[in-house]
């Protein structure tokens, strides 16, 4: 596949099958080559977390009973969607409380996490990547291991290709100026 093709074809997968599962060499051989591309400073400021897809449900219950404490619904509805999945990344940032390290840091890490997810969809693994506001809930980032130096970014979720989207249209065109 070509650079450009996969840039242009992958899109966050939103449906999900019970019965699939993830090759879990082509997912630890993407994030390794993932850190590969060059970034600022050759940092690697995150750490990424596996959750393998039959540790998903036990994933979920530890998280919801603090992400919706008063709700039932959304904690089954939760187990019901991730434990759809073929498994999960939390996507982990090293904070820098030095504003200029900080920026580089999200730069460097968005950086792994697009190469990431490039060659995940190369390799035939779906993602999207997921921040729900819960993730910022001291009681979730304790029961997921986060640090206080540390930003849990989100989920990725994995999957499989069999339902991609349709390209959607990019709104701005219109993306250089001129220096006047």
């Amino acid at each position: 596949m070509e650079l450009q093709e996969a840039i242009s074809s992958r899109r966050s997968i939103k449906k999900f099958k019970h019965e699939m599962a993830i090759d879990d060499k082509a997912l630890y051989d993407a994030i390794e080559k993932a850190t590969d591309a060059p970034n600022h400073g050759m940092r690697e400021p995150w750490r990424v977390v596996h959750i393998a897809k039959d540790k998903l449900g036990d994933f979920s219950q530890d998280i919801t009973r603090f992400a919706f404490p008063d709700s039932p619904e959304k904690r089954e509805d939760h187990y019901n969607a991730v434990t759809n999945l073929g498994g999960m990344l939390l996507l982990i940032l090293k904070d820098d409380p030095r504003q200029r390290q900080s920026c580089e840091n999200y730069f460097a890490f968005g950086a792994f996490t697009q190469n990431l997810m490039l060659l995940l969809y190369e390799a035939g693994i779906g993602t999207c990547w997921k921040s729900p506001q819960y993730i910022f809930e001291p009681k979730v980032r304790k029961a997921l291991g986060v640090k206080d130096n540390e930003i849990l970014a989100g989920f990725l979720y994995l999957t499989d290709l069999e339902v991609v989207p349709t390209k959607a249209q990019r709104k701005n065109k219109n993306l250089i100026t001129e220096f006047e």
